[in-house]
């Protein structure tokens, strides 16, 4: 069978997709309890995930850069409620993405390289990507670094398991 034609609408359908109603409004709830008084700060990430009961396994891999508005400590309550819903869809899929970067992280040579580093701590350079490529049989200059700049919006040079889960969901791995 061959491989499912990645199609522009696909990609949106993650990026994009549609917070439910009911998730929503919990979510806000909680945002509320933390800005009646003063803009939520980063500081107030930490219970405010919390208090949704995100386990600290998901929630240490969010950046202060993912939900704040840029150059400040103020959290962006678009960026946040986006950022609560994709942690949410990753925690639905966590096997999926496990195994799938399981795979990366093997064919790139890490897990020989660092053994005591766990799964989801590994960070894969461009040189780990072209490795993993190699590993694969696949050209090694196609996609490497698109698939980086995907996976870091182009701000950086290595990736994580979190942008990794965002590449899944972005061509349609996940469920959600």
């Amino acid at each position: 069978m061959p491989p499912k034609e990645l199609k522009y609408e696909d990609v949106q359908k993650f990026v994009n997709s549609k917070i439910p109603e009911e998730l929503e409004d919990e979510i806000l709830a909680v945002y509320a309890k933390y800005s009646m008084e003063h803009d939520m700060t980063v500081q107030d990430l930490k219970n405010y995930f919390g208090d949704l009961q995100l386990p600290e396994s998901w929630v240490r891999m969010i950046k202060s850069a993912d939900v704040t508005v840029e150059g400040t400590n103020v959290v962006d309550l678009d960026k946040l409620l986006r950022c609560t819903y994709h942690l949410l869809i990753f925690m639905d899929n966590e096997e999926v993405i496990d195994d799938l970067w399981q795979l990366l992280v093997s064919a790139s040579g890490r897990d020989q390289a660092f053994p005591l580093v766990k799964l989801r701590h590994h960070v894969l350079s461009i040189k780990d990507l072209q490795r993993a490529s190699n590993s694969a049989g696949l050209d090694q200059a196609h996609g490497i670094v698109e698939m980086m700049s995907c996976a870091t919006g182009g701000r950086r040079i290595y990736m994580t398991y979190l942008d990794f889960a965002y590449i899944l969901g972005k061509l349609g791995y996940l469920r959600f």
